[in-house]
């Protein structure tokens, strides 16, 4: 959701917007905001932060936001204290993985709430059930992409973008790529990204007799030449995955997508149309998944060109931003000029 949040900001910036990004001071979302560009703003957690409510109270007079967009719960409670009195529209964004809280509490809030956004399908169901007379609307992320994609290449590589966490599904693809090495001895796997797990499952590539075909070459500064490599993108996560930048970044890369079914991830990936759905934790099926397309290039070129022109007409920065803009001017419509 930072990911989400941030890549917003700058596209609201860059149109024009008056924006603020607000947070804790000792966030690192707020850092990297500030190393974006965006004006920033931060406030003390805990009981130090209590103390400094008179502070920013008088810091939103002085900025008259008309909407506060708050993306975590704490953020949440936070906007309906600076709005009250105010001529602003709180809007909610929920991109958590638990199903929001239907109580005494979470009603009042949600009656206070000018809109919800839900980032995914689940969400946007899972909020109407508990909140039924609040306004609802789902705005899936949109990315900024590469500026061409590169055909895919010959050799069967499979590519993955990820946190070395245990939700992100790395053992069960390595599980895949076992029950491949002898099928496919060509095959290669190349998990990019840093984490907790990625020494131990380094020390286990070798006695698992992985070690040929599978590398972790770490954090990649460029994500885009790592992803020309692979001829198909892997997102095989057990859980989670409200959002998968991971996901979009693969179909704007024009790379078919084989993505468990989780979380937001059947939203973006067309089953049969820009690649393939699998059970998580399934490595069976997503070794037979991935041994297909490699096995069919020319399905693996369908996909990847299907993809891209998904991402080009419902998950590019335009879409994200113009989406995101008339919950903002819905909710809005009722304040005084």
């Amino acid at each position: 959701m930072a990911h989400y949040a941030l890549t917003l900001a700058v596209e609201q910036a860059r149109r024009g917007h008056k924006l603020e990004f607000w947070g804790r001071v000792d966030s690192p979302v707020l850092a990297e905001a500030r190393r974006l560009g965006l004006a920033v703003r931060g406030w003390e957690g805990g009981a130090a932060g209590v103390l400094t409510w008179g502070s920013q109270r008088r810091a939103a007079d002085a900025f008259a936001p008309q909407v506060i967009n708050a993306h975590t719960g704490s953020a949440h409670v936070a906007a309906l204290v600076l709005a009250a009195k105010r001529r602003c529209v709180v809007v909610r964004t929920r991109g958590d993985a638990r199903p929001p809280r239907g109580g005494p509490l979470a009603r009042l809030t949600a009656s206070r709430t000018g809109a919800f956004i839900a980032v995914n399908r689940t969400l946007e169901a899972s909020l109407k059930a508990a909140f039924p007379g609040a306004t609802v609307a789902r705005v899936s992320q949109g990315i900024a992409g590469p500026g061409d994609t590169p055909a895919l290449p010959g050799a069967p590589v499979a590519g993955m973008v990820a946190r070395f966490d245990p939700v992100k599904g790395h053992e069960t693809l390595l599980d895949a790529a076992a029950r491949l090495k002898g099928a496919l001895p060509s095959l290669r796997v190349r998990c990019a990204g840093e984490g907790r797990l990625l020494e131990r499952l380094r020390w286990q590539l070798k006695p698992s007799g992985l070690d040929a075909i599978v590398e972790f070459p770490g954090r990649v500064a460029d994500q885009w030449a790592f992803m020309a490599t692979c001829r198909v993108g892997l997102v095989p996560s057990l859980g989670s995955e409200a959002v998968s930048r991971s996901a979009l970044e693969w179909m704007a890369m024009g790379r078919p997508v084989i993505a468990a079914r989780v979380g937001g991830l059947p939203d973006l990936v067309s089953d049969g149309v820009t690649g393939l759905l699998v059970p998580p934790g399934d490595s069976a099926a997503l070794a037979e998944a991935l041994s297909g397309l490699l096995r069919e290039p020319g399905k693996a070129e369908d996909f990847g060109r299907a993809g891209r022109a998904r991402w080009e007409s419902e998950f590019g920065l335009a879409s994200f931003y113009e989406s995101t803009q008339k919950v903002y001017d819905d909710a809005s419509a009722h304040l005084p000029s």
